[in-house]
């Protein structure tokens, strides 16, 4: 019986060629790689920071906030940033609409914010932080005194669901 190769095999032996690994050609690839990761994986989706003190409701909303004056409200205490504005059981307590320590440190917050964020337009904006477990009339109340204090636009922080 006469073996005769099949086509593959006899061309493989007519133009047999030397094959081996090309790294010069692998680390182009990955430096490739690397750089398209390094533009395009950076920390800009995380636009504001969420300290510990809050538990942000989950939301499949997609809107990514932009920086601006934050309201913290936990189950204990409102925060202005950093500044302790009013106990939450006294705001719930209270039969005001609006709260006016909050209302005040807004106003002086807004002024002292005009110069440096009259281009970007954030000067109105509000970011309003509020726990899960805080009822409605308290967020309520949050943003009745925002409104009163002169800012035009609310976010409510979420955290996205995935």
């Amino acid at each position: 019986m006469i073996y005769v190769p099949s086509r593959v095999k006899r061309h493989k032996y007519k133009f047999g060629m030397n094959t081996g690994l090309n790294l010069v050609s692998l680390m182009d690839i990955f430096t490739i790689i690397l750089l398209f990761l390094l533009f395009n994986v950076s920390g800009e989706d995380e636009a504001i920071t969420v300290p510990d003190i809050v538990r942000l409701p989950v939301s499949v909303s997609t809107v990514k906030p932009v920086p601006a004056t934050t309201v913290y409200i936990t189950g204990d205490t409102i925060f202005l940033g950093d500044k302790k504005i009013a106990s939450t059981q006294d705001v719930i307590k209270s039969g005001e609409p609006g709260i006016d320590s909050l209302e005040k440190e807004l106003i002086v917050q807004m002024s002292q914010n005009e110069v440096d964020t009259e281009n970007d337009g954030t000067r109105k904006k509000i970011i309003i932080m509020g726990d899960k477990l805080i009822p409605f009339t308290l967020l309520k109340k949050v943003m009745y005194t925002c409104s009163w204090a002169g800012y035009q636009t609310f976010s409510l922080a979420v955290i996205q669901k995935e």
